[in-house]
């Protein structure tokens, strides 16, 4: 089975234990929001956002921490920006949002807008950083965003994906076929509206009557590509990045046992499959894989063959 991608179009500690704690945690990869602070409970980042408005070059930069043990008070907070590669862009102190509130919350806000006026379309993080006025350090790492100075529309593509060639039904359970897109767009991943795929299957004949009914009854072939309207047949992105900066997009789709059988929960309930078909569909199928962005713009690959087997 092969899973090859095909190519297409085109981080002021006072202990040096501390600091190497830090850099460790620093360089870890990311995939949520906040993705490291440090084990003292002390205080926590609830918060680490950033985003860059490519209209107007400025870069707007936001954090809450949570003071859970209300021991010291927050002395100061800043900000690094990086590129992907680690290579430090710029920084930035951050100010609290509402200095002379008189709501007592454990709650603090911290801002601040820095404008870049020749940043370069990248992969970028930020480390949000803070300090307590007993010295302690706090840390919290964003995760990776790609930010882009275009401003014009301009049509995103589809570089590559990964699918296998074949796949084998399980007799008496649901399996999960996996894909990986890769999706460019000059204006950034906020950019792509959606990616989806549709499928034109040329299943064979059923030769078991595994329903019981006393019919064999196969698979009718697609005449076109087809969601066979379903609006949930799409791809997502998880921030993660591929070769040149692309956006790597993921689905699982379910497939059903050979025995044809709906997927039930544990009630005997039907989550997937409206009825018990004779067989799960086995021989040729093809994909189409298409991405458009906010201005309405696609690009769309077709034709991508996967031949499912019985077991």
């Amino acid at each position: 089975m092969s899973n090859s991608l095909i190519l297409r179009k085109k981080h002021y500690l006072p202990k040096f234990k501390m600091l190497v704690i830090f850099i460790i945690i620093f360089l870890g990869n990311c995939t949520k929001e906040i993705i490291s602070s440090n084990n003292m409970a002390d205080f926590s980042f609830t918060v680490s956002y950033f985003n860059y408005n490519n209209h107007t070059n400025k870069i707007f930069f936001y954090s809450e921490i949570e003071n859970i043990t209300n021991v010291s008070s927050i002395d100061s907070v800043w900000v690094l920006l990086y590129k992907d590669d680690g290579e430090e862009i710029n920084s930035s102190e951050l100010n609290p949002e509402y200095p002379d509130s008189n709501y007592n919350s454990t709650i603090n806000s911290y801002s601040s807008v820095i404008t870049l006026n020749n940043l370069e379309p990248d992969v970028y993080f930020a480390a949000f950083n803070m300090q307590d006025q007993l010295g302690n350090h706090f840390d919290s790492k964003t995760e990776r965003k790609y930010l882009t100075t275009y401003t014009e529309p301009v049509q995103p593509a589809i570089i590559g994906y990964s699918i296998p060639e074949t796949f084998v039904l399980h007799p008496t359970e649901w399996t999960i076929l996996p894909i990986e897109l890769h999706v460019f767009d000059e204006n950034g991943l906020g950019d792509i509206n959606k990616v989806e795929y549709k499928v034109m299957s040329l299943f064979e004949e059923c030769t078991e009557d595994n329903n019981g009914d006393g019919v064999i009854t196969s698979p009718v072939a697609d005449e076109n590509y087809t969601n066979y309207n379903n609006d949930n047949w799409l791809f997502s992105h998880e921030g993660n990045f591929g070769p040149n900066n692309t956006f790597i997009y993921n689905v699982g789709i379910p497939m059903r046992p050979f025995n044809g059988l709906a997927l039930r929960d544990d009630y005997g309930n039907i989550i997937l499959g409206t009825i018990d078909k004779d067989c799960g569909g086995t021989g040729d199928v093809f994909f189409m894989f298409q991405v458009t962005d906010r201005s309405g713009l696609t690009d769309v690959i077709e034709d991508i063959h996967i031949e499912i087997i019985k077991p």
